[in-house]
């Protein structure tokens, strides 16, 4: 049976080096191996040109941004982005984008990944409630079990999405 080819949004702050970015770059290769298309949205950096090698697309925005009034921007322009380019999944691999991206793709209705690439600092209610985005996708991946246990913790309200999947898995 063929598969259906599927539109999915990566949003990461920027694609320089790092575990995170390391990973949307594979997944996008991955996605596109398989027959769908991958999107990344970010600052970009030196990991563009490896994605866009690889067939993927890239869209610069300016995701690192973290004051509210950017948040909302970049909210506004993935909407659009989700809805122009038929996106079918928004995948949030970092906090501040995050925001955004959970907002676009509840206004468009199309489901919202996220993936924690490691442990938060949680200090204050203010930083919980920050880092609670990561667990407010449809589907919550944990890059350990450990990770996966912290989650759960300190988010119950997520511990029916939360799947383990180790780098490299």
């Amino acid at each position: 049976m063929p598969v259906t080819r599927r539109t999915v949004l990566q949003v990461i702050p920027e694609l320089d080096t790092g575990g995170a970015e390391r990973t949307a770059v594979d997944v996008a290769h991955a996605l596109v191996s398989a027959g769908h298309r991958a999107i990344v949205a970010s600052q970009g950096g030196r990991l563009v040109a490896e994605l866009l090698a690889g067939g993927a697309e890239h869209v610069a925005m300016p995701l690192k941004r973290k004051a509210p009034l950017a948040l909302w921007r970049n909210a506004q322009a993935l909407r659009q982005l989700v809805r122009a380019e038929g996106v079918d999944l928004v995948h949030a691999r970092s906090r501040a984008p995050a925001w955004s991206a959970l907002r676009a793709a509840r206004a468009q209705g199309v489901p919202f990944v996220t993936t924690y690439h490691g442990i938060y600092n949680q200090s204050n209610a203010a930083k919980a409630l920050y880092n609670s985005v990561m667990a407010r996708g449809d589907a919550v991946i944990a890059n350990s079990h450990y990770t996966a246990r912290l989650i759960a913790e300190r988010h119950p309200f997520a511990q029916g999405h939360i799947t383990g999947i180790h780098r490299g898995s």
